[in-house]
């Protein structure tokens, strides 16, 4: 999900980028739920029965989907900040979340940032969008979908343009 906003007093534009997220972790826990409901019925039936090795394999089975499903909505928190202003650009890579987690923050000198996109090569691969300043070099937009990025590479034209011009009243 690309966001843009555009903040006419300081003649800046910012790119919220975000995964989608299908499915909220509240969701999540209630699929978990029901899962874990017939899972461990049928498990506890067939230990009653005699089949106790049952038990701890459904027992198994529902601890890695969990896992695999906290992992997913992890994935589905992160969230890059892009902001152009007409001397410097900064980029900020972190999770969602109250107070927000940042793991990168890094500021650019407008005059060195391009923006550089990779076209696929081959039709398994994807399209990378990157920043480069100087020698530093930062993929952005990487959980995008293809359409996305594509979306975002015309967006990033369109408020570098934004930016370049200058406003007259």
């Amino acid at each position: 999900m690309i966001e843009t906003r555009y903040d006419d007093d300081r003649h800046a534009v910012q790119y919220i980028l975000r995964p989608n997220q299908s499915w909220s972790w509240r969701a999540n826990v209630w699929f978990l739920a029901v899962l874990c409901v017939v899972s461990l019925g049928i498990a506890i039936s067939f230990a009653a029965r005699g089949f106790w090795m049952v038990l701890p394999f459904s027992v198994l089975e529902l601890g890695a989907l969990l896992l695999c499903l906290w992992l997913c909505v992890r994935r589905g928190f992160l969230q890059e900040v892009i902001v152009l202003e007409p001397r410097t650009g900064t980029l900020q890579k972190g999770r969602r979340q109250q107070p927000p987690r940042l793991t990168l923050e890094r500021t650019f000198e407008r005059f060195f940032t391009r923006f550089h996109v990779e076209r696929a090569t081959h039709p398994w691969r994807d399209t990378r969008v990157q920043i480069r300043c100087r020698n530093e070099l930062h993929e952005i937009g990487r959980f995008l979908p293809t359409d996305e990025k594509q979306s975002l590479i015309a967006a990033l034209r369109q408020g570098i343009r934004y930016v370049d011009t200058d406003v007259v009243q």
